[in-house]
C-alpha cells in the first residue's frame, strides 16, 4: 500500500511540475529573444553561437526555475487531491498525514540536490563557457559591442558615437572623445571606421577614414588641429574580456574560498566572495524548504480551486526571492554579516514550515488569525455561534 499510494503521488507532483518548468524558464528566455534576433539579423552572429549561449545560460537560469517549478508542482498537485475529496478518501481509509509525508520530502530533496549540482557546478561552469563564447565571438566581430546613435562607454578611458553599423561591421559618422592622457584629451571625427582584433596583441584597433582630430591642453593658446584620410585608434577589449579574471559567480568553491582569503575582513570583494560562497549551499536546502510549505498549503481545508495553487506558487518563491536578495544587497553593503546574511530566508521559512505543518496535523486552518478580526469587525457569525 505505502509503494502504491508513493508512487500516486510522485505522478501527481511530476506533470504540474515538469509543465511549470518548461514554462517558467521559456518566460526568462523569451526577455532575451529580442536581443538574440538582433544579434543574428543585424549583427550578424550565427545561428549556432546564440544557440550555445542558450545552452551555456540555462543552469543558472534553473537555479531560480527549478524551486519555482517544484513549489508550484507540489502545491497543484496537494490541491487537486483537496479539490477532488481524494484526502478525505485516504484519511477515511486510515492513512495520516505522516504517510503522504514521504514522496513529497524525498521529491524535495531530489530537487534540492539537483540545485545543488547547478549551484555548486553547473551555473559557474555555464557562465565560464558563456564568457569564453563571448570572447570567442568579439574576437572575430570587435563591432557588437557598439550600439547605433547610442554613447558606448565600453571602452575606459572614451566615449565613443556611431551613428550607424552596418551587417559587414562597417561604420559611419563617428565620434570619438579621447581622455585617457589627461593633459591631452583630443575629440575625433570621422565619416567611416571599421573595428578589428589583434589576438597578438589583444587589442581592438579601430581603423577611421576621411576625419579630424582636434586637440588641446592646459594652456588656452594650446590647440591642434590636424586632417587625416586614415587614421588608427587602439582601444581596450570590453571590460568582460579584460585579462583572465573571473567574477564570483563563474568562480569554483575552491577559487571562492582563495579569492575570500586574498581580501580583507569587510571589503566588498570579501563579502561578495563570502556571499556567493554561501549562497550555493543556501538556496539547495531552500529548494526543500518551499516544497515542504507547499504541501500544508495544498491541503488546506479550504477550496479556492486549482487555479490558486499558481498563484499561490508563485506568491511564496517571490516572498523568498525578495528576502533572499535583499539580505545579499546588505552583506555586499556590510550591513549583515555576509556568512549568516544568504541564510536569512531559510531561517524565516523553517519557522514558516513548521507552523502551517503544525497546524496542517492538527487539522486547524492554516491561518485563523486573519478570519477573526474581519467575522468580529463585521459581526458575522456562524450559526449557532454565541457572541463573545
Amino acid at each position: 500500500m505505502p509503494r502504491t499510494l508513493y508512487r500516486y503521488l510522485i505522478l501527481e507532483i511530476l506533470p504540474p511540475f515538469a509543465v511549470s518548468l518548461l514554462a517558467f524558464t521559456s518566460i526568462i528566455f523569451l526577455g532575451r529573444l529580442m536581443r538574440m534576433t538582433q544579434m543574428i539579423v543585424v549583427k550578424g552572429v550565427g545561428i549556432f553561437e546564440v544557440l550555445k549561449s542558450c545552452f551555456f545560460l540555462l543552469p543558472y537560469l534553473m537555479i531560480f526555475t527549478l524551486p519555482m517549478a517544484a513549489t508550484v508542482g507540489v502545491l497543484m498537485a496537494m490541491t487537486r487531491l483537496t479539490e477532488d475529496h481524494e484526502i478525505i478518501a485516504m484519511k477515511s481509509a486510515g492513512l495520516s498525514f505522516a504517510q503522504l509525508t514521504p514522496p513529497v520530502l524525498g521529491f524535495g530533496v531530489v530537487m534540492a540536490l539537483v540545485t545543488l549540482g547547478l549551484t555548486l557546478y553547473g551555473s559557474p561552469l555555464g557562465q565560464q563557457a558563456t564568457r569564453d563564447l563571448l570572447k570567442e565571438v568579439v574576437q572575430r566581430r570587435a563591432d557588437l559591442g557598439i550600439k547605433e546613435q547610442v554613447f558606448n562607454a565600453e571602452f575606459p578611458g572614451m566615449m565613443l558615437f556611431v551613428n550607424r553599423v552596418a551587417a559587414t561591421g562597417q561604420m559611419e559618422g563617428i565620434f570619438i572623445y579621447d581622455s585617457r592622457e589627461m593633459e591631452t584629451p583630443h575629440t575625433i571625427y570621422a565619416k567611416r571606421g571599421q573595428l578589428s582584433y589583434q589576438p597578438a596583441q589583444e587589442t581592438v584597433f579601430l581603423q577611421l577614414y576621411e576625419g579630424r582630430v582636434i586637440r588641446w591642453g592646459k594652456d588656452v593658446g594650446r590647440l591642434q588641429t590636424v586632417e587625416f584620410k586614415t587614421y588608427q585608434v587602439p582601444l581596450e577589449i570590453f571590460g568582460f574580456l579584460k585579462g583572465d579574471g573571473k567574477s564570483e559567480k563563474e568562480m569554483s568553491l575552491k577559487e571562492l574560498r582563495a579569492a575570500r582569503a586574498k581580501e580583507s575582513v569587510g571589503s566588498e570583494r570579501y563579502n561578495k566572495a563570502s556571499v556567493e560562497l554561501h549562497q550555493r549551499f543556501s538556496m539547495p536546502l531552500g529548494t526543500l524548504l518551499l516544497c515542504l510549505i507547499a504541501m500544508p498549503l495544498g491541503l488546506s481545508p479550504r477550496h479556492h480551486g486549482r487555479t490558486w495553487g499558481l498563484i499561490l506558487g508563485l506568491i511564496i518563491f517571490l516572498v523568498y526571492y525578495v528576502i533572499f536578495t535583499a539580505s545579499w544587497r546588505l552583506a555586499v553593503s556590510a550591513r549583515l554579516n555576509p556568512s549568516t546574511a544568504p541564510w536569512l530566508a531559510n531561517a524565516v521559512f523553517i519557522w514558516v514550515a513548521f507552523y502551517f505543518w503544525r497546524r496542517m496535523v492538527r487539522e486547524f486552518p492554516l491561518l485563523p488569525a486573519v478570519r477573526l478580526p474581519f467575522r468580529k469587525l463585521f459581526g458575522r457569525k456562524k450559526p449557532g455561534e454565541e457572541a463573545v
